[in-house]
């Protein structure tokens, strides 16, 4: 039963990075394209404004890819910022497509935070460790 139970969080744990990491790139790719399409055509402003829209989540990329979560609880919270610019920017009528991929990608991308973030804290407390081995 515990090796159920620990095989269970490992692959919880697996399958909620991979939704991180995919959300996050996806942020950015949306980020990307909306730059692309605010401009009729190609200047200098538009890697400035994906770098604005961008930079904060540009921060983070060491933390996603080492796992450190005392900086994945920071991105957690960035991540609320972006969710209040999705629901800003959703109401507007020409550009309600691209706000709600940016509140769907937040909203994934802050679960999925949180899931990978509580699974790591069971994971590395000895007292919960050892209650999971031995029942």
């Amino acid at each position: 039963m515990s090796e159920s139970g620990s095989a269970l969080t490992i692959r919880v744990m697996d399958l909620s990075y991979r939704c991180i990491v995919g959300s996050y790139c996806a942020l950015l790719g949306l980020f990307l394209i909306n730059s692309l399409t605010a401009l009729d055509q190609f200047s200098l402003a538009i890697p400035v404004i994906w770098f604005l829209q961008s930079a904060p989540l540009l921060g983070f990329a060491r933390a996603v890819r080492r796992k450190n979560a005392q900086q994945l609880i920071w991105l957690s919270l960035v991540v609320l910022l972006y969710f209040m610019h999705g629901v800003l920017v959703a109401f507007d009528p020409a550009r309600r497509i691209v706000g709600a991929a940016e509140l769907g990608l937040s909203v994934l991308l802050f679960c999925a935070l949180l899931l990978y973030l509580r699974v790591a804290q069971k994971l590395s407390d000895p007292a919960v460790t050892k209650s999971v081995t031995n029942p």
